[in-house]
């Protein structure tokens, strides 16, 4: 009778233990739901209607061709963000709300996932990014020509070009990095510009910035989303995401609680 009591004791405080230690999960999954930004009717502070014009149908159905949902919103707050796994904010034309900006910002230390771009029109999308370390600079053409190795750049798919139309440049520092540059030879001199930049350790979240969105639109005569790696580029980005939110994160100390329990009471039950 005591050794089947020691055994009942064990079981009862591992799974304890592990209830308690999935405390460390880094971030709610919602099973894939997006939330991109738009503007209409002048109400908003992203640059087009990602919602309604059909320059951007094929962007909008590739959400669902990745299995994920998206849905749209002009403004955001804090309450609004956290029913979404991912937020993208293509292009800022205008000052971001303090209230929106920082919402954003704190969504993303608490395990929000972001896309964020900024083409020739300003770099308004600093007044979120520079709190991670990233910031645009000065316009140049979008054309992603070199690629570090990253899982935005590599999975699914190997991504050798990427291009759009006037973009800005991308500084990083502390823990952002560079993953996509434009290298070109120019007077026999080789210029090279980060366009394609992450953050994977933003407080618990993820940033992405791009320095153009128009290589995810399809308007004539270049129908960009189809064209260089542009399409290829929206669905690593939607798997990285998945990978990085839907999979329990637990910290080293909370992990090692059951470990440390199961020792204890092996010895102790040694003892009985």
């Amino acid at each position: 009778m005591m050794r089947v009591s020691h055994v009942g004791v064990i079981v009862i405080l591992f799974l304890l233990s592990f209830f308690l230690s999935a405390g460390s999960v880094v971030a709610y999954w919602h099973g894939g739901k997006a939330l991109v930004l738009y503007k209409k009717g002048g109400d908003g502070w992203v640059q087009w209607n990602y919602k309604d014009r059909s320059t951007w149908e094929k962007f909008r159905n590739e959400f669902a061709e990745q299995g994920w949902t998206v849905e749209f919103a002009k403004h955001v707050n804090a309450s609004l963000l956290s029913n979404y796994d991912a937020l993208f904010v293509l292009t800022p034309v205008k000052d971001i709300p303090d209230d929106e900006a920082q919402a954003i910002i704190d969504w993303v230390k608490s395990g929000g996932q972001l896309v964020i771009t900024q083409n020739g029109t300003g770099t308004y999308a600093n007044e979120i990014t520079a709190e991670f370390g990233i910031k645009f600079d000065g316009c140049v053409p979008m054309l992603i020509n070199k690629f570090a190795s990253h899982s935005v750049t590599t999975t699914p798919y190997q991504l050798s070009k990427v291009d759009g139309a006037t973009a800005r440049k991308i500084n990083v520092s502390g823990s952002s990095k560079e993953i996509g540059w434009c290298e070109v030879i120019f007077e026999g001199s080789t210029v090279k510009y980060c366009l394609l930049a992450v953050n994977d350790t933003a407080g618990e979240g993820v940033v992405v910035a791009i320095g153009d969105e128009w290589m995810w639109s399809y308007k004539r005569p270049l129908y960009r989303f189809d064209q260089a790696d542009n399409e290829e580029l929206l669905d690593n980005i939607l798997a990285y995401f998945r990978r990085t939110c839907s999979v329990p994160e637990f910290s080293t100390p909370t992990f090692l609680i059951p470990v440390f329990l199961l020792a204890v009471l092996f010895l102790f039950r040694r003892k009985g």
